[in-house]
């Protein structure tokens, strides 16, 4: 069971600055922590979805029932935004993939393109957008596979340019980011870790949630189920990652745009090095052809977590309207406004726009993955205190939720680590990151306040009536003495 939305998100352009940051042995390194760190997480979310499944995605859920009320409005709306960027960010991702790097009318005018088919496969009847959804998927899996199947296949020529795992030896397995020695090739592993971590964003949430929807027969399936499509997430995309390190050399300056960010695939410049312009097109336009459909998907998710959060009651009621075929066309549009976004690519490199979004996704994905892991633990505690003894439990919790918490805390810290290297990359790419957890702490503060002030006035409401009472009971009494 493959989760469309998330396969091949990030992994196609993304892998490419990682490369460059930290060679192909860190690359394997990050993708393979990271699964690790994204298997923790999976079954953290599927043992409360086991417990008491939800139709409507448990990590919101259930931070309503097992956490706190301002948390499961943080987490709500962080998880609508962030599915909404997400569609910019696909955008931008297939401009910087039939290489429209520089800022121009013709990338607006293509960026435009590309959001009216999005927006309109999302106006779709329902039935027929799950249907495209299954083609979509079946696209993206057929890409990577055959981009594995033809990388591994190139290696196994001793002619090829990749041939032999050549570019393992030369320039080398691990980049010394920013400064020489142990220290260097410490801060590429971890700025590849940066990098790397777009790939699996979404990938446990939307594991899960697939999970419950689409397992009825026991609620043990949903565990199982979760499981294993992380496994083979994680296998497919370690195959992907060492095929990667097979196509091209971490010094390409094509990789990162010479510098700037996001450059081109290192699939693409893997085929180009073999001298085929055909076989170069076919997998532009595969890598293309994916980006746009994962961005019709997380257009989807992102108007109906919005359209949830209205029928929920933690968002205006207008976004509950639906057309008379079914879809939730305000949520649809309020959605799609964030792909506006994508323009950027007209004033500024499209590039550096890749970068700007991919640090603000990422944080704010640390915020929600530690987010679930604070929600499994206080499960864990109500279960506990209730005398409940789960069944539907993972032989790795609750250590992993610690190491997942661990984890995220330092990722989250990872980009002041590399800017104090010195990092090579513009200070500013840095702001969007921490925007990511302004914003969050924004919506916590905002939701908390408003709580508070709402519980004062009420009591203060009942105060006054209990005063006002009490003095109309003893001018009843002194008006009634002799």
């Amino acid at each position: 069971m493959i989760v469309g939305p998330t396969l091949g998100t990030g992994l196609f352009i993304g892998s490419g600055p990682a490369l460059a940051a930290g060679g192909p042995l860190s690359l394997l390194i990050s993708y393979i922590f990271i699964s690790v760190l994204v298997y923790c997480l999976t079954t953290a979310i599927a043992e409360v979805a086991a417990h008491m499944p939800a139709d409507d995605g448990t990590a919101v859920t259930h931070t309503y029932q097992y956490g706190w009320s301002h948390l499961g409005f943080a987490l709500g709306y962080l998880r609508w935004y962030s599915f909404a960027l997400m569609v910019p960010f696909e955008i931008t991702n297939a401009m910087v993939n039939i290489g429209l790097w520089d800022p121009g009318a013709q990338v607006a005018l293509r960026v435009a393109i590309v959001c009216l088919v999005i927006s309109g496969f999302n106006l779709l009847p329902e039935r027929l957008f799950k249907r495209s959804e299954v083609m979509f998927t079946g696209l993206k899996l057929f890409t990577t596979v055959g981009l594995v199947i033809l990388s591994l296949v190139l290696a196994s020529f001793p002619g090829s340019p990749a041939g032999g795992f050549h570019y393992w030896r030369n320039p080398g397995a691990m980049h010394e980011y920013t400064t020489g020695d142990s220290l260097g090739r410490f801060l590429g592993l971890v700025q590849c870790l940066v990098y790397s971590t777009v790939s699996f964003i979404f990938t446990p949430e939307l594991i899960v949630q697939r999970a419950e929807q689409e397992v009825s027969e026991s609620k043990y399936n949903i565990l199982r189920s979760s499981t294993t499509t992380s496994m083979i997430h994680s296998l497919l995309y370690t195959l992907s990652v060492v095929a990667i390190g097979v196509m091209s050399p971490y010094d390409e300056p094509r990789l990162t745009n010479n510098g700037l960010g996001a450059g081109s695939s290192p699939y693409i410049i893997g085929v180009g090095r073999i001298g085929t312009p055909a076989l170069s097109m076919i997998a532009t336009g595969l890598i293309f052809l994916s980006s746009v459909a994962s961005g019709r998907s997380f257009l989807y998710l992102s108007s109906r977590t919005l359209c949830s959060l209205a029928e929920a009651g933690h968002a205006p009621t207008v976004f509950k309207a639906r057309a008379t075929w079914g879809v939730p066309h305000v949520s649809i549009a309020a959605s799609a406004a964030f792909s506006s976004l994508a323009f950027l690519s007209a004033g500024e490199p499209s590039s550096l726009v890749y970068n700007w979004l991919m640090f603000f996704i990422t944080t704010s994905g640390y915020i929600s993955w530690m987010s679930w892991c604070i929600v499994y633990l206080l499960f864990r505690r109500t279960t506990k205190a209730q005398g409940f003894t789960s069944v539907h439990q993972s032989w790795i919790q609750p250590y992993g939720t610690y190491f997942g918490i661990v984890v995220c805390l330092l990722l989250s810290l990872a980009n002041t680590l590399t800017i104090a290297a010195p990092c090579p990359l513009p200070t500013t790419e840095s702001i969007p990151a921490y925007m990511g957890l302004a914003v969050f702490v924004l919506l916590y503060s905002g939701h908390f306040l408003n709580a508070t002030v709402t519980t004062w006035r009420d009591f203060r409401r009942k105060g006054n009536a209990v005063d006002i009472e009490k003095r109309t009971d003893a001018t009843e009494r002194s008006g009634t003495r002799p």
